[in-house]
């Protein structure tokens, strides 16, 4: 367990950040303490006399932190009060009369409970003032004579009137406390936090040895749940499954197969439950995150593309994402590509070099194994150097230019054309996604199951991108039809391009010689006849009018015969060239000469390859792209 005891010790780390909310970010809980969303919230004073409610609007102010018990903690069914704030049943004392439901055995529980706490040495003046009002059995009285709760003509509450989508009998309630200072909110006080956990831990029964820590402490069979979000029951251990079969034939008891320290349990969900809300990947029911075990410091997010993985990163000297991206959208710089290039690649030098060699990076990631039950589908960790190595190692050699989304401008016109290492969901995508709306969509499980694949390979320098990804990523590729133009160019070809490269450099081998290097290989010979083909097509076809737009759009006859090329090119080389007979009647001599001396080229080369119907490799991709860029950057220099 050692991702158990790793979070346990993130936790102590970071405990000066336990209930602090920091500019709406996500809150590190408290020991012994979880959240609910709130639907009601009732003022009272120090002395317990009622001063007001309201209903809560939906939002991020409706979450909660509240006080737990073990039981009350995993509740699903039977009587478990939360010590301080819970739902109406257990903190009216008149819910029965307004509801005709029998509840008392509920409110009794919950009295009786908050009795002793406010009677004990851990007290504090909220929970009295709590103690005195709930007491008085008139909640849902005052509620409704502030019109907070809305009885029917028999005056019972029913569950026809809602807040927030809840019935109002199963309402969350609350409290703030009012006096002559300004309203104290319960659920954020300090004080009250370490009131409770002290007072709760010294509640918990014999210590047993923990299997995480090796350490002597109260143990616990009951663990939280909400790891991934608020609405999370999926737990990550858990031994009540006395009839299934989980633990039985193996081990006596539960207790025998996993037994773990409450202090250590709550450290551990509380702390992964913070990472996951605060810089973690949680998509496709899956939550992935990457951290800084031994201190207070931000890592690139490995689920991301290489520019938006350091987004958010305090450390990063000198560099305003969204300055750029602003900048870049004005053009105020002619090569706005080379500039981002460098001020990026300066500011993540900077960054790397604030890695100690004593420092820790944890990477774990999580699926939904059933309903209930979380399984831990990947982990790792290493040293700060060590993996700051891999990252860099991964962001340079498996990259491609491509346009993406920088900073907090979502929006296609602000989008910026750089080079950068596709996410791993974005090769889970370019491998099995199909074009439905405006994006790839894919099979969550799938896409689950590639991006597991794909962590080692960044995580671990030499882990090689997975053969039947790439294979799949160009088979996707060659289907242009399928998909539109700039999805199919920016998000499949850029992509499998990018991992095709990351294969490639090896050694001395550099993609920018690929072409040069590759004059022997026939792959890349005949994706760089397709781009000739494909771009004088092109040249010849998006005529322009006066306003400088296209006249006609339409596919050309590389893109229509694209998937057939690729399985069987010689053949189809020659009905593609016999098409655009007709369009080099439109091209202007210069245009005719500069195409005329490529295909001269490349069928030159062809001749002392094999020049047959074999179907390509994926390496005439990149062969197809840098033919088409070389193409490109000679007729706009000849232009200018």
């Amino acid at each position: 367990m050692t991702w158990f005891k790793t979070l346990a010790e993130t936790y102590d780390v970071y405990s000066d950040q336990a209930g602090i909310e920091k500019n709406g970010q996500a809150v590190l809980l408290p020991i012994s303490h979880s959240t609910f969303n709130a639907q009601i919230e009732v003022a009272i004073d120090l002395d317990g006399n009622f001063k007001g409610a309201k209903k809560l609007e939906k939002g991020n102010d409706v979450v909660t932190i509240i006080p737990v018990t073990e039981d009350s903690a995993s509740r699903s069914s039977g009587i478990a009060p939360h010590p301080l704030c819970d739902k109406l049943c257990y903190v009216a004392g008149d819910y029965s009369a307004y509801t005709g439901d029998d509840k008392e055995k509920y409110f009794e529980a919950y009295m009786e409970q908050l009795k002793e706490w406010a009677q004990s040495e851990y007290t504090h003046p909220f929970v009295q003032a709590i103690c005195r009002y709930i007491e008085k059995k008139t909640l849902i009285h005052d509620l409704v004579a502030d019109c907070v709760l809305m009885p029917d003509e028999d005056g019972r509450l029913t569950d026809q009137m809602k807040i927030h989508s809840q019935g109002q009998t199963g309402a969350n309630v609350r409290f703030v406390i009012r006096g002559d200072y300004m309203p104290q909110e319960v659920w954020k006080n300090q004080e009250l936090y370490r009131k409770y956990s002290a007072y709760y831990r010294q509640k918990l029964g014999e210590k047993n040895l923990c299997y995480a820590t090796g350490r002597l402490e109260a143990c616990s069979d009951k663990h939280p749940s909400k790891i991934r979000n608020t609405a999370d029951k999926a737990k990550l251990l858990s031994g009540n499954d006395e009839s299934g079969f989980t633990y039985r034939g193996r081990f006596l008891s539960k207790n025998e197969a996993a037994l773990v320290g409450y202090d250590t349990s709550q450290k551990a969900h509380n702390a992964l439950r913070w990472l996951i809300q605060k810089q973690g990947y949680t998509r496709d029911e899956s939550a992935i995150v990457c951290w800084m075990a031994n201190r207070d410091m931000a890592v690139p997010d490995i689920t991301r593309d290489s520019v938006n993985a350091y987004e958010g990163i305090d450390d990063l000297d000198d560099l305003d994402f969204d300055n750029l991206v602003f900048e870049e959208s004005l053009g105020t710089h002619r090569d706005t590509d080379k500039y981002f290039a460098e001020q990026f690649n300066n500011a993540v030098k900077g960054y790397a070099g604030k890695i100690r060699a004593d420092d820790k990076v944890a990477i774990i990631a999580l699926d939904a194994a059933t309903t209930g039950r979380l399984s831990v589908v990947y982990y790792d960790e290493m040293g700060g150097r060590q993996y700051m190595d891999a990252i860099l190692n991964w962001q340079e050699h498996c990259r491609w230019s491509r346009r993406i989304w920088v900073g907090k401008f979502q929006d296609e016109k602000k989008k910026i054309r750089c080079d950068c290492t596709p996410s791993p969901r974005d090769m889970a995508l370019a491998a099995y996604g199909v074009q439905r709306s405006e994006w790839l969509e894919a099979d969550s499980k799938l896409i689950r199951a590639t991006i597991k694949r794909l962590l080692p390979c960044i995580t671990r320098k030499g882990v090689r991108i997975p053969p039947d990804l790439i294979r799949a990523a160009a088979q996707r590729a060659s289907m242009p039809q399928t998909m539109s133009s700039a999805v199919w160019y920016n998000d499949v070809l850029c992509v499998v391009c990018a991992m095709i490269r990351y294969e490639y450099e090896k050694g001395e081998k550099t993609m920018n010689r690929f072409l040069n290097d590759k004059t022997g290989d026939r792959n890349v010979l005949f994706g760089r006849l397709l781009a000739v083909y494909d771009y004088m097509e092109q040249r010849a076809l998006f005529e322009k009018d006066e306003n400088g737009k296209v006249k006609e759009m339409r596919a050309t006859n590389a893109r229509r015969y694209w998937n057939a090329y690729s399985r069987r090119p010689a053949a189809t080389a020659a009905t593609i060239k016999g098409n655009l007979m007709a369009y080099e009647r439109k091209l202007k001599d210069y245009e005719l000469k500069m195409f005329d001396s490529w295909t001269g080229e490349i069928m030159s080369y062809l001749a002392e390859c094999e020049y047959s119907n074999n179907a390509l490799s994926e390496n005439y991709l990149p062969g197809y792209y840098l033919q088409m860029e070389e193409m490109k950057k000679a007729f706009h220099k000849k232009e200018e």
